[in-house]
């Protein structure tokens, strides 16, 4: 029996289970507020809709990718001969970035999301990684030639994939660490540790909490995390991008009754998180911490981003949920920044399995408890030039 397929039949097992929780929490989120994934906002999630051209499917794919909080920094210049990614540094995180650490990991998964899509309807693909020294922002050249459409097993997770922060079982998983590994396709310069039980767990755990703990306590970082939360439908509809409180993991009667209500402040809002988190975001079959050689190495962060966005469909299609947890890296980077005490550089290093690499980003992966929602995407006539 395949690896996929195994962990398809240790899932279907709880499928059951799932299914009443899911038709509870339907029944709790009915007629109060609005309803989720409603709008224009939401539009970009019917791919691949209509469109036939195979420049803009695979730019329609690229905006589906995951990104950090939600900020989609990208913009793209298109023809049907060549599609140019470049960085939006105006949609950066700040404080909670300031390495742009994130932004070029999400950018390498919108350039995964994009090779598939292409490849899937009929256009072979060149990939050059930030091909003019002297353009920063100048991500990555695209090159797409005519070619017989490729079976890509990934293209139909696209639109399915979301990032689940609701509860997820605990139960091991045969085969997933082998799963996973699968898909950095032997790149040396990038390490996988694999965290499911132990004390590694416990200490990795200990280390979400605390450093969501500190970002929280550090103002700026808090400030710079709220400025991307879109509370009202107005807001979604308006901005097409950052978290709502549908895609939070809080359960439905939150969600139900905190429509209702004003917009939290920076400091509410975080009180609610880290109760999510230490409530509800901690259980799955594993924690997994992607690395590379060279931590500030732009090449190596888009390299994780696309193995990161692989493994996310890979995970969707089988029935997994993931969520990326990098609250200790965000720590790490504003260490750097500051000049200050390298508390989670040091946690981090002990928790990463070859020595000297780096970490770039830490995510959970389990059996989740229900289905996530979408979150508002801008379609491509706000992110083409």
């Amino acid at each position: 029996m395949t690896t996929s397929r195994w962990i398809r039949a240790q899932i279907s097992r709880r499928a059951a289970l799932r299914g009443l929780w899911t038709s509870a929490a339907t029944l709790l989120t009915t007629g109060c507020g609005f309803p989720p994934e409603t709008g224009e906002a939401f539009a970009p999630w019917d791919f691949p809709g209509d469109e036939e051209r195979p420049e803009l499917l695979a730019v329609g794919a690229a905006i589906l990718a995951a990104n950090p909080h939600n900020t989609q920094p990208w913009r793209f210049r298109v023809t049907p001969e060549e599609i140019e990614l470049r960085a939006d540094l105006e949609r950066s995180l700040r404080t909670m970035d300031s390495l742009h650490r994130e932004m070029w990991i999400g950018l390498g998964c919108a350039i995964e999301n994009l090779v598939i899509a292409a490849r899937a309807n009929g256009r072979a693909v060149e990939v050059k990684l930030m091909p003019e020294a002297d353009e920063a922002a100048l991500v990555a050249r695209v090159r797409l030639t005519p070619a017989e459409p490729a079976a890509e097993e990934l293209y139909d997770a696209i639109p399915a994939r979301h990032t689940n922060r609701g509860e997820y079982t605990s139960a091991p998983i045969e085969r997933l660490e082998e799963l996973l590994r699968a898909e950095l396709q032997g790149q040396g310069t990038l390490s996988l540790t694999y965290h499911a039980a132990g004390e590694p767990r416990r200490l990795l755990e200990s280390g979400i909490v605390d450093a969501t703990k500190a970002l929280l306590a550090d103002e700026e970082m808090s400030e710079d995390s709220h400025h991307w939360y879109r509370h009202t439908e107005e807001e979604i509809d308006r901005h097409r991008d950052g978290t709502t409180l549908d895609a939070t993991g809080n359960g439905a009667t939150l969600r139900r009754f905190g429509k209702l209500t004003a917009r939290p402040s920076a400091e509410r809002a975080g009180e609610y998180w880290l109760a999510n988190v230490e409530r509800s975001q901690l259980g799955g079959a594993a924690f997994v911490i992607l690395a590379s050689a060279d931590r500030n190495d732009r090449r190596q962060q888009l390299e994780i981003g696309r193995a990161y966005q692989r493994m996310h469909l890979r995970a969707t299609s089988l029935g997994l949920a993931m969520q990326p947890h990098n609250q200790m890296a965000e720590r790490q980077d504003r260490e750097e920044t500051l000049g200050s005490e390298p508390e989670f550089a040091s946690r981090l290093a002990s928790l990463v399995g070859p020595e000297g690499f780096g970490a770039q980003m830490i995510f959970r992966v389990g059996v989740p408890w229900d289905d996530a929602f979408s979150s508002p995407r801008r379609g491509l006539e706000e992110v083409i030039e």
